[in-house]
């Protein structure tokens, strides 16, 4: 009897061994030109919360001011290097900054780890990673999205840039297991999103099978520039006016009428 009790018991622990998940841990390393390094952690775990994880080094980190650092903002706006995020959440993403750097530098990943088994389901593997900012939208490995495709490649550079107020940083890094698009599947494309003309200095139009409620202008740095509804007009085209808007890189956000949004990074040049 005791040996069947064991046999039951070790039966169990195989079968909730083979149903939990495995951390997933990916990291952003960043050098500059003269070989200083830093890293940016994201992970996701069956243990992490939306909250403060110290397991994972959510907390502030103490930075010194006077060497090279990449860090991320936790959720009480406090500087840190890593995020954990729980299974089965779908998306993973941070706004990288940095500090005493020279350029050119360089930024590199595992691009193996994104079919890694330690990715929940229902989609076992990311199928959308990319690197964003003003400089990756106009070059990149990925004409038609915009910006920097990370499944593609496993490196990416940044030279010395300047557009206005901007330079590399911030640097947005977006990590997502999206159901609803195969693998290197830009969200827009799929859903047959055209934007033009941009880069604009009136217009921007949006021609769309999808029916859109309302639009958001976004800055890069987080601020809302601009909202309002939005009424089809002739070939279910969308037009939002721009022309009072200053010159620079924005975020352009529209939401249907499922609630679900879409986002495109627009150029105003007057």
């Amino acid at each position: 009897m005791k040996k069947e009790f064991l046999l039951t018991c070790a039966i169990l622990f195989l079968a909730l061994a083979s149903l939990a998940q495995p951390q997933w841990k990916f990291h952003i390393a960043l050098e500059d030109a003269t070989g200083a390094k830093d890293t940016i952690w994201l992970i996701w775990d069956t243990t992490a919360t939306f909250g403060i994880d110290t397991l994972f080094n959510e907390q502030a980190q103490s930075i010194n001011y006077s060497v090279f650092n990449a860090f991320i903002g936790n959720v009480n706006a406090d500087t840190t290097k890593t995020q954990a995020l729980p299974h089965p959440y779908a998306s993973n993403d941070v706004i990288i900054y940095a500090i005493n750097y020279q350029y050119p530098i360089t930024i590199s990943w595992d691009s193996s780890l994104f079919n890694a088994p330690g990715l929940p389901l229902p989609v076992g593997y990311v199928n959308s990673a990319r690197i964003d900012n003003n400089y990756f939208f106009l070059v990149n490995n990925c004409p038609p999205c915009q910006y920097f495709n990370m499944l593609i490649d496993n490196h990416a550079y940044a030279p010395s840039f300047v557009w206005g107020s901007q330079s590399q940083f911030p640097l947005f890094i977006h990590i997502e297991r999206d159901p609803s698009i195969g693998i290197n599947e830009h969200k827009s494309t799929n859903n047959q999103i055209n934007f033009f003309p941009n880069p604009s200095n009136e217009y921007i139009n949006i021609q769309s099978n999808l029916v859109f409620k309302s639009f958001a202008i976004v800055s890069n740095d987080g601020k809302l520039i601009k909202s309002g509804a939005m009424q089809p007009s002739l070939n279910k085209t969308y037009s939002i006016p721009l022309n009072k808007l200053q010159s620079g890189f924005y975020n352009l956000i529209l939401t249907n009428t499922k609630n679900q949004t879409y986002h495109e990074k627009i150029i105003i040049a007057h």
